[in-house]
C-alpha cells in the first residue's frame, strides 16, 4: 500500500520533497521517536521536522496528538516515548518514507539532541550593564566547573549570538584556550 498521493496535509512552510501525507508525518515521527536514541520533548521532535521544511506546523502538532492518544507514543516528564504498538507501526511502515526524509529528520533530531545536552552540561549567563553586556561561559565536567570564561559583548545582539557559538561546540572554546595558554 503506498501512501505517496494522499495529499491530505496542510502544505503551508513544507518545502519540495517534504511529507504531504497525514499518515507519513504520523510515521515520521513515530521513526524519529523510535531511532533518536533518548526521549525528546514534543517540541523538540516537532522542530526537527520544520528545520528543513519536512511537514507543516499543525499537521505535526496534530500528529503527535493523535500518536499519543492512539497509544503509540506516550508522554512522561515532559518527554515523548515510542510505546510497544509504536515500534510495530514503525517498523512495519517506515519504509513509505522516502529515506532522504527520514535521514533528514533524524540527523535533525539528533543535532537538536546534542545542542539541549551542551546547554544542560554548560551555563552560559548573559549579564547586561550601562555599557553592554558580560557574556559569562561555565564548562563543566559533572558537577565540577572546568573553566569559567566572562566575555565583554557590546550589545544583547551581540551577546546572545556569543552565547549561540558557545553551545554549538563547548568543547572547541576549551580546546582553544587550553592550547593558547599552554603554547
Amino acid at each position: 500500500m503506498s501512501m505517496d498521493n494522499e495529499f491530505d496535509a496542510f502544505t503551508q512552510g513544507v518545502e519540495p520533497g517534504g511529507l504531504r501525507s497525514r499518515m507519513q508525518i504520523k510515521l515520521l515521527i513515530t521513526f524519529i521517536v523510535s531511532r533518536a536514541g533518548e526521549p525528546m520533548k514534543d517540541s523538540m521532535i516537532i522542530e526537527a521536522l520544520q528545520l528543513h521544511g519536512l511537514a507543516n506546523y499543525f499537521e505535526a502538532s496534530q500528529a503527535m496528538e493523535e500518536l499519543i492518544s492512539g497509544g503509540n507514543l506516550t508522554e512522561a516528564d515532559g518527554l515523548i516515548y515510542i510505546t510497544p504498538k509504536g515500534e510495530i507501526s514503525v517498523d512495519e511502515l517506515a519504509r513509505e518514507i522516502p529515506r532522504t526524509v527520514k535521514e533528514t529528520a533524524l540527523a535533525d533530531a539528533m543535532m537538536l539532541l546534542t545542542k539541549a545536552k551542551r546547554e544542560r552540561e554548560n551555563s552560559v549567563e548573559i549579564k547586561k550593564t550601562e555599557n553592554g553586556c558580560y557574556v559569562t561561559f561555565k564548562i563543566m565536567h559533572g558537577q565540577e566547573p572546568m573553566m569559567e570564561l566572562s566575555v565583554y559583548a557590546a550589545d544583547m545582539e551581540q551577546a546572545q549570538h556569543i552565547k549561540n557559538n558557545f553551545i554549538k561546540d563547548p568543547s572547541h572554546i576549551y580546546a582553544t584556550v587550553i592550547a593558547s595558554l599552554f603554547v
